[in-house]
């Protein structure tokens, strides 16, 4: 599993990410492409459609970044990091607390761009 740091050189990758995708929509893609609910131009296939993007995952002891990648029903985590304290503090302040997997906000999404050097 990648840290931040490794992820930053890992251009291949990083070039793969759909940073417009989020959780809810990508399970939809994925689990439900036959019949499910997401029906638009991203819709899945099939079963060897990917997606790779960034999730936030407050189950834990303190929330991360997550970097996910789906194909067809597998799920893998390529990356899990922190982010800062003010933006961690906000974020779940924003979120009221609660456990759960979350899309990046405008704010955490900015972040990480600007230290993944992505724009």
């Amino acid at each position: 599993m990648k840290r931040l740091e490794e992820l930053k050189n890992d251009l291949s990758l990083l070039n793969s990410v759909d940073w417009n995708i989020n959780p809810a929509a990508a399970v939809g893609r994925h689990l439900e492409w036959g019949a499910g609910w997401y029906c638009d131009e991203q819709r899945g296939r099939g079963s060897e459609d990917e997606s790779t993007y960034f999730a936030i995952n407050t189950w834990g002891e303190y929330p991360v970044i997550t970097l996910v990648h789906r194909k067809g029903f597998d799920m893998e985590e390529l990356a899990v990091f922190r982010m800062p304290p003010k933006l961690e503090k906000a974020f779940m302040k924003s979120i009221n607390n609660h456990r759960g997997i979350y899309e990046l906000d405008p704010n955490i999404k900015s972040w990480l761009k600007d230290q993944l050097n992505v724009h």
